[in-house]
């Protein structure tokens, strides 16, 4: 039987996930809820990258779960009207711009993504990735335990 994690054993972990797919954002906000009780922050697009970097100062969080293929909304503009970009640069210059800020480089950020080419996880792991996990290759109480590992936290 597992034993959920608390904040009494781990102190109160802030989770950031950065992700587009509400599937995959509602999967992740049970099995950790399940599992843990860590608090769950989500950002499910991006309009800005400088904006977005600010809302990550924001949230402060003690581990980013980042995705790397994201749509982003120009102008914040969401919908069929405004249109949006979906790309795999856009998850890798997130991941870059996190890492040279010195507000916020020292956050772990745990990749998790459907790009399941080395390259892309050898680039990831380059720009201060601390885990690249594929998702068709996990199953999701893995990314808790990944993310207990990158906090140093053990069951």
């Amino acid at each position: 039987m597992n034993q959920k994690l608390s904040n009494k054993n781990v102190g109160k972990v802030k989770i950031l996930l950065v992700e587009d797919d509400p599937y995959a954002v509602q999967l992740y906000r049970d099995v950790f809820a399940t599992e843990t009780d860590y608090q769950f922050e989500v950002i499910n697009s991006l309009e800005n990258i400088e904006k977005d970097l600010e809302k990550i100062k924001k949230v402060n969080p003690d581990v980013i779960l980042l995705d790397l293929i994201l749509p982003l909304h120009p102008n914040g503009e969401k919908g069929e009207k405004g249109g949006y970009i979906l790309d795999k640069e856009l998850g890798f210059q997130v991941l870059e711009r996190i890492k040279k800020d010195l507000a916020i480089k020292k956050i772990p950020i745990i990749i998790i993504s459907s790009l399941s080419d080395p390259g892309d996880k050898d680039r990831a792991q380059a720009l201060g990735a601390e885990k690249y996990l594929v998702k068709s290759e996990i199953i999701p109480f893995q990314v808790v335990e990944a993310v207990n590992e990158v906090l140093g936290v053990s069951l």
